[in-house]
């Protein structure tokens, strides 16, 4: 193909002649924004975002549907694709209906990840919950005690009856993380620059804990005695225990703060200094200074702020009470100036407030607290005199005031009422109507008019280039969450300042649903809230010990459970949502009508939501152009476009084979998969590349896991795939599964009993090796289910062998293997590569069912070759096939097939002579085979293409038909050479690699050796062989000793002696040899649930028995030594290589073509076989114990697998 080149934004850039812009774009790492293409589907042209500028051209072009031309230049960004870009978003958020975050994320000043922390603890993940909160907070057990928390303000649960209780949950967890030492982020390498932060409050601290962590020295500056700001001096001890604030506060010590105390700027400090000392200075000095009442006499002594009373409380510093003590004020800091005076001893605490108190904006409990421990409220009224006595206050003359209009606030106003005035006596009086800023240290700076720091609002910077100021000192009073955030913004800003470009932080833009109401909520049930429990108001109010009591485990889960899991939780993967904030548009800009689609929740896996949907078509035309069913399409036109699945149906009725494609084209969240997690929790996630452990296609996953969790798995695209089935999508519940085995089971006379794993082990080991010594040789079997991994097999067969036992196998295989007879080797023949590139495909059997995967590269594949799809029951290849045949169960089929292949000359006598032996006896057994028409029109086909592969699926295709089919490439010479040969689809995801670690007794003479009494003693691993049959059930009750090791109690363990748990495929490391006799890697996503791998635990079997191999690495190199075609095995993992078996040291990538040399047996010739029995096909079965499991649940949901 001939090469154009273009140039994109001033870039010279060459591309095959017919590629589009935006391919070219991609392909040189240039972004062009798009929401509607995928390099797989067709261009379709829809979401207008991927406009361009081409040099000639009036008009913008679309990039993904415009190809280049040699010599074209284009600009991607500039104003009028800018423009149109932006028109386009705020056309698409305008009729995009739902929340991006969820309302308490948006609330929270900080945009704390509420709803994030409040999901894992319902999930138990509290180490997980405590590092998401510490993204934002690094005080959450102080702050979760202090917050006014207007995340429960927010909160949809109060459509239902009461919000979450979010702030005691974090309470919760941040007294976890206390308990542990507490947690903070893995520093980042020191970058040389340090920061001096003046203000050890809430900002300060955030400042510092985020400046720390990126990897800059940090000194801390604070005046006071001791560190914490207002958190420490403003918040009486008896909300926030000290000790606590002290522990998280010396978090910041272990990353390497220095905290300086007893240090006041403008006397032992000057600004001057700071700035010559340190890279940049941020000041979060906070406001301290009490604002004035403005009446007469409030200079007097026996007045004072409510900051001062409450700081003067917590240093132990003398305080004249008297008998009266009057607050002045109705918030938060008045509840707690009023009852520290009444833990002070104070006889009367009166509170004086100018509104009513429906118009107080202390919280309601503090107020109702205060009230019961013997606070009194007098409401409407407002100081305009102290009156004083002996030198010092003795009343307060108030003047009576009424409600007026509503004010900014939105509280109605207070005004005075003429000539009424109440005389309130009062020995001490206390103004805690708010605070200001004390900018006297920092008189360099450039002040507001109110006092405070200017400062930029987006960059922190004041008027003093590399002096930073937030918090309360440019703020004014703000509750503690908002003083956080500031310092952690700042901080981003700073470190941004340091690197050489200041980068402003700005609210995010998101799209958020404001009509919903108590109606849109009608179908949840009615769970009440958790509260905390407090102590009586006798008790508590006669010191200053702590109120109540930390929600204990099993409360913070329920508590957590009742989250209705609102906004988006396709959040952190939304391009809409991203390109949204990018070009920083407001979502509300438009107004008009919406569309509210209901969309019926009853599929497992999916969940739809048209509401969200921007018709840019990807998830229909991927469903067919990808996948090759048309389980949804788009019903009406225009705005009235929807996207349905087929026929109205609900989705699992469908043609819907629920591989999740279409979740992962959508870019918006308007189809998201299920999270295989009891609460669905939207946080960002952790990759690890694995391969599934389902059938043998092998198809590449990526597990996406947090914590201890394992959430979804999604193909690898890295590795070019693009797709899984139901199973490796959707079958992963069973790794977080809590009815799982977490501890062994010893059964005796009768009882069972828990055990410790070494116990299990070793009991086990004894009475295995018992059984050899009393019964000797095979007298035990071993049953391993082909989802263990190849290192773990080979332990598995080393532990036989010094059971001196050979009858180890899998219930998978039951039957001799059929090509194993004609070619020597129980192996596919050739590679699944080679499929694109032959002449023919035949598929036997139910091979797009069973391997759906492979059913799409098989139809992939078809589009450039001929396809002819042979079964006795209805399959999906059928629909893509060239010729497609429905036939009867029996042999006549495959011998008319071989009957012809000889008598149209496309088997020549003989070559065949001279590469296989038992021609004439094939020619004889065909030779009164039935002429049927079908038969004979796939033979021609096969015998006519040059190059052709068939491929067998394994479950449901007979070992004797596989005879015939291996007979049929050999005497066509369909085999030996690249793109001719056969595929064995496995039925399981390690079959081959158990094969080749030597699993190779089939079923039937393991089950016929127990029945016959020659087998005392069993090791099942992962099988459960008591569910298959009765017959089955009864033989392993004739045994004298089992051991099972499995992932549940299924019927085999409940019949064992010795149950120990083994963990799934995500827990595990090693690796897999998929059906073509590709070796492929798995990496644990998550820690085992028990503590223990798999490995681990036929480790300690084995070394009980003198087998000595403690890692999979150990195991690894011992195959390579032993086991002759995986010789190149260790050497290819050490170079990152996965390798086709054969291999070897000097071949470390292997073959993909078996028999280029002759076939392995001992004349190098193919022995042609004559089946034994008469059927083609058999029915598909199936024992291993997570698929199983998986297979009922889909079917009992009506999921077409």
């Amino acid at each position: 193909m001939a090469l154009i080149r273009v140039n994109i934004n001033n870039r010279e850039l060459t591309a095959d002649e017919g590629s589009t812009i935006l391919r070219i774009a991609l392909d040189n790492g240039i972004e062009i924004p798009n929401l509607c293409y995928d390099e797989n589907l067709k261009t379709y042209g829809a979401c207008g975002m991927c406009v361009v500028e081409v040099e000639g051209n009036p008009k913008l072009v679309r990039a993904c549907s415009t190809p280049a031309v040699n010599g074209m230049i284009i600009k991607t960004d500039t104003p009028r694709t800018i423009a149109a870009r932006k028109t386009a978003l705020t056309l698409l958020s305008s009729d995009h209906k739902g929340d991006c975050r969820p309302p308490c994320v948006n609330a929270c000043p900080g945009h704390t990840d509420c709803q994030g922390y409040v999901g894992m603890v319902a999930n138990r993940q509290y180490g997980e919950a405590i590092k998401l909160v510490k993204e934002v907070i690094p005080l959450p057990a102080s702050i979760g005690r202090v917050c006014p928390h207007p995340c429960e303000t927010a909160c949809r649960r109060t459509n239902v009856e009461e919000p979450i209780a979010i702030a005691d949950i974090k309470r919760f967890i941040g007294d976890i993380d206390i308990y542990n030492g507490t947690y903070f982020p893995e520093i980042k390498e020191p970058t040389g620059k340090s920061v001096a932060v003046i203000g050890s409050g809430p900002a300060g601290i955030s400042c510092a804990y985020f400046l720390a962590a990126k990897g800059h020295k940090v000194v801390l500056y604070e005046d006071k005695p001791f560190p914490g700001g207002m958190l420490r001096y403003g918040i009486p001890q008896y909300r926030l225990p000290k000790e606590l604030l002290d522990a998280e506060i010396n978090t910041l010590v272990k990353m390497g703060v220095d905290i300086k105390c007893n240090v006041k700027l403008g006397e032992d400090i000057t600004l001057a200094y700071l700035k010559k000392t340190y890279d940049a200075v941020f000041i979060a000095i906070g406001a301290w200074a009490s604002m004035n009442m403005g009446c007469t006499g409030e200079d007097m002594e026996g007045v004072m702020g409510g900051i001062e009373f409450l700081r003067k409380a917590t240093l132990a510093e003398p305080i004249y009470l008297g008998q009266s003590v009057l607050v002045i004020g109705g918030g938060n800091t008045a509840m707690d100036v009023a009852r520290t005076a009444v833990r002070l001893g104070a006889e009367h605490v009166q509170v004086l407030y100018r509104r009513t108190r429906a118009e107080m904006p202390a919280e309601d409990v503090e107020i109702e607290e205060a009230e019961e421990e013997g606070v009194e409220f007098t409401y409407l009224v407002a100081p305009i005199e102290i009156i004083e006595g002996n030198g010092r206050v003795k009343a307060v003359r108030c003047q009576r005031m009424k409600l007026g209009a509503p004010d900014k606030s939105g509280r109605r106003s207070p005004e005075p009422i003429p000539g009424d005035e109440v005389t309130i006596p009062a020995d001490l009086v206390i103004s805690a109507i708010g605070q200001r800023v004390n900018a006297e240290s920092v008189k360099e700076l450039e002040l507001t008019k109110k006092g405070a720091i200017a400062a930029n609002a987006n960059t922190f910077e004041t008027s003093m280039p590399g002096v930073f100021a937030g918090g309360e000192a440019v703020t004014g009073p703000k509750i503690a969450i908002e003083a956080i955030a500031q310092g952690k913004n700042a901080a981003s800003v700073i470190d941004s300042y340091l690197k050489g470009e200041i980068k402003p932080v700005a609210n995010p833009c998101y799209i958020e649903q404001e009509d919903l109401g108590p109606e849109d909520f009608a179908d949840k049930e009615k769970k009440e809230r958790e509260h905390l429990k407090v102590y009586p108001a006798k008790i508590r109010k006669m010191s200053f010990g702590a109120i109540s009591e930390t929600f204990d485990e099993e409360t913070a889960v329920k508590e957590a459970s009742r989250c209705l899991e609102c906004g988006c939780h396709d959040y952190f993967e939304c391009k809409l949502v991203n390109y949204i904030g990018k070009y920083d548009i407001d979502t509300k800009a438009l107004k008009g009508e919406i569309h509210r689609e209901e969309e019926e929740d009853t599929h497992p896996f999916i969940k739809r939501n048209a509401e969200k949907c921007i018709l840019c078509g990807l998830c229909f035309r991927a469903c067919e152009e990808v996948i090759g069913v048309t389980a949804l399409g788009l019903l009406d036109r225009g705005f009235d476009s929807v996207v349905v699945p087929e026929f109205g149906l609900p989705l699992e009725e469908s043609a819907c084979i629920s591989c999740g494609h279409c979740v992962d084209v959508c870019p918006t969240g308007a189809i998201m998969e299920k999270q295989a997690i009891p609460k669905q929790v939207p946080v960002e996630l952790e990759d690890t590349a694995s391969v599934c452990s389902f059938c043998g296609v092998g198809c590449n996953v990526v597990y996406q896991s947090r914590g201890n969790l394992v959430f979804k798995s999604r193909p690898n695209k890295a590795k070019g795939e693009d797709t899984l089935c139901v199973k490796g999508r959707f079958g992963i519940h069973h790794i977080n599964d809590g009815n799982r085995l977490l501890k062994p089971i010893i059964r005796r006379a009768g009882d069972s009993f828990e055990a410790e794993f070494d116990d299990a082990i070793a009991l086990a080991a004894k009475k295995l090796q018992l059984i050899r010594g009393q019964y000797g040789k095979n007298s035990i079997a071993v049953f391993m289910s082909p989802k263990f991994t190849n290192e773990e097999a080979y332990l598995a067969r080393k532990i036989a062998e010094k059971l001196d036992t050979g009858i180890i196998g899998t219930l998978s295989s039951k039957e001799e293997s059929g090509i194993k007879e004609v070619l020597g080797c129980n192996a596919s023949t050739n590679s699944y590569d080679e499929l694109y590139n032959t002449d023919l495909i035949i598929t036997v059997g139910d091979v797009a069912e069973n391997h759906p995967v492979l059913g799409i590269r098989i139809k992939d594949a078809a589009k450039k070759s001929k396809l002819v799809s042979i079964s006795n029951s209805d399959t999906r290849l059928a629909e893509h096939a060239d010729v497609a045949l429905k036939i009867d169960n029996s042999m006549e089929f495959l011998k008319s097939f071989v009957k012809t292949l000889i008598d149209q000359k496309f088997a020549d006598k003989d070559k065949i002579d001279k590469t296989a032996n038992g021609f004439d006896e094939l020619v004889k057994y065909v030779g009164n085979a039935p002429d049927i028409a079908d038969a004979s029109k796939a033979a021609k086909m096969y015998g006519e293409a040059k190059k052709a592969i068939i491929v067998a699926d394994e479950d449901t295709v007979s070992e004797e038909a596989i005879k015939l089919i291996a007979d049929a490439a050999v005497i066509t010479e369909k085999i030996g050479k690249p793109h001719r040969g056969i595929i064995i689809a496995r039925s399981k995801a390690n079959t081959q690699g158990i094969i080749d670690m030597g699993f190779t007794v089939p079923a039937y003479q393991l089950l016929d050796d127990i029945e016959k009494e020659e087998v005392k003693g069993a090791v099942i691993i992962g099988e459960d062989l008591a569910a298959a049959d009765e017959r089955i059930k009864e033989l392993l009750g004739k045994l004298e000793f089992t051991v099972c090791l499995d992932l549940y109690m299924t019927e085999t363990a409940k019949l064992a002696d010795v149950v120990i748990p083994v963990c799934s495929a995500a827990e595990s490391e090693g690796t897999y040899t998929r059906s073509d006799r590709k070796v492929q890697r798995l990496e644990a996503a998550v820690k085992p649930l028990t503590g223990k791998t798999t490995f681990d635990i036929l480790s300690r079997l084995g070394a009980k028995m003198g087998v000595k191999i403690d890692t999979v690495k150990e195991a690894e190199e011992k195959i390579s030594n032993e086991v002759k075609q995986y010789s190149g095995l260790f050497s290819a993992s050490s170079e990152g290589i996965e390798p086709y078996v054969p291999c070897s040291r000097d071949n470390v990538y292997g073959s993909q073509v078996l028999y280029t040399e002759g076939f392995m047996t001992e004349d190098g010739k193919a022995n042609l076989s004559i089946p034994e029995g008469g059927q083609m096909f058999r029915e598909r079965a199936v024992h291993d114990t997570v698929q199983v499991r998986f297979e009922e649940y889909i079917k009992e949901k009506g999921i077409k697998a």
